[in-house]
């Protein structure tokens, strides 16, 4: 199954080199990331969002216009046209360290993937965000300059372990109101990240 591309304003172009592009992704654009995806030279297959920012672009993509007053942001208007679609792997590039209320916002687009049963990782130039819930496991390479975080998104998450960190973890208990899993270092090439019960939000930051 192909992976689909979430494309939101960018910072700039840099992130595109990062995210090891396939030929065959399916690229949505959240309303404005359309205007950073022509400076980059991407074409999407379809944008989406209330259009606001885009009003003087090119009409010759696909475009599907909502109304501005509505519930859903953006990018989860792209995940669930996504799912509509029938992916199961989302990557959303930008989505965080703009405004903090946007940021939120997408995290908790994390989580609704996470209740939906569908895998979405957040890419940003700083960042990486992905979650796992009530039995999963991921493993994050190890990335120069980075710290790796691990948050109960839920009340709790139980049965916890990390692996080949500095400081790992064995089936432990973290709770959301007690950030215990902050700033840990990569010790080997990569991060086993797995949990029993609960949402658990999982970030590199870079240093």
């Amino acid at each position: 199954m192909k992976r689909c591309i979430i494309i939101t304003a960018l910072l700039d172009c840099r992130l595109f080199d990062v995210y090891q592009r396939c030929e065959n992704d399916y690229i949505i654009c959240a309303d404005g990331g359309v205007l950073i995806a022509e400076k980059c030279g991407i074409v999407p297959d379809v944008v989406l969002g209330d259009l606001d920012s885009v009003e003087t672009i090119d009409k010759k993509y696909n475009f599907i216009k909502h109304p501005k007053e509505k519930d859903d942001t953006d990018t989860l208007l792209c995940i669930k046209y996504g799912m509509e679609k029938g992916f199961k792997d989302f990557l959303i590039i930008g989505g965080i360290g703009g405004r903090l209320d946007h940021t939120v916002a997408n995290l908790q687009t994390l989580a609704f993937c996470q209740d939906n049963g569908i895998k979405a990782t957040i890419l940003s130039k700083d960042a990486v965000c992905t979650m796992i819930s009530d039995g999963g496991r991921c493993e994050i390479p190890k990335m120069k300059g980075f710290y790796i975080s691990v948050f109960a998104y839920s009340d709790s998450c139980k049965g916890v372990s990390i692996k080949g960190t500095k400081y790992e973890l064995y089936d432990k208990e973290l709770k959301n109101t007690f950030p215990l899993g902050v700033s840990n270092e990569f010790k080997d090439e990569k991060a086993v990240i797995s949990v029993d019960k609960g949402k658990l939000l999982i970030i590199a930051s870079r240093a």
